[in-house]
């Protein structure tokens, strides 16, 4: 029941009234077809390919993909890391503050390539414009991505 509240809820502040007219309001995504398309290559790789396109595909060109793909995945689990890290740090300081049985936490705050943080954006605050200056800075994405039409 208490779901089912939720739901109602988060329905009910989605919607505008208007006149006594009632309008669903739709978040708006301020990137055109062309910085989508870069976007989601550089996010889910040949899964947002069909089939039939990864196969008609040269394989110099799903392999530079692939290899796009996994870097941008590396280089956003390290951020999501950090951001945890940074998060979890500034908990125990605030509960804890200095305490010497905590030491060790201070000191080893580096984010660890081989675990994969499975925190999702949303949890962490980040949103897709933020990935996006991300991937701009990392050089996954061109720097010209703001300007692309």
């Amino acid at each position: 029941m208490k779901e089912l509240k939720k739901k109602i809820n988060n329905y009910q502040s989605t919607v505008q009234n208007l006149n006594g007219n009632t309008y669903q309001v739709y978040e708006v995504d301020p990137y055109n077809q062309a910085q989508n398309f870069l976007y989601k290559r550089a996010m889910f790789g040949l899964k947002m390919f069909t089939p039939e396109e990864v196969a008609a595909m040269p394989k110099a060109k799903s392999f530079r993909i692939v290899r796009v793909h996994k870097r941008c995945q590396h280089i956003l689990n390290i951020w999501k890391q950090e951001i945890s890290i940074k998060w979890t740090n500034n908990m125990f300081l605030h509960y804890f503050g200095k305490h010497p049985f905590l030491q060790p936490f201070w000191e080893n705050t580096e984010p660890d390539p081989k675990f994969v943080n499975t925190i999702s954006f949303k949890d962490l605050g980040i949103t897709k414009d933020m990935i996006i200056q991300k991937l701009v800075h990392e050089g996954i994405l061109p720097p010209n991505f703001y300007t692309i039409k």
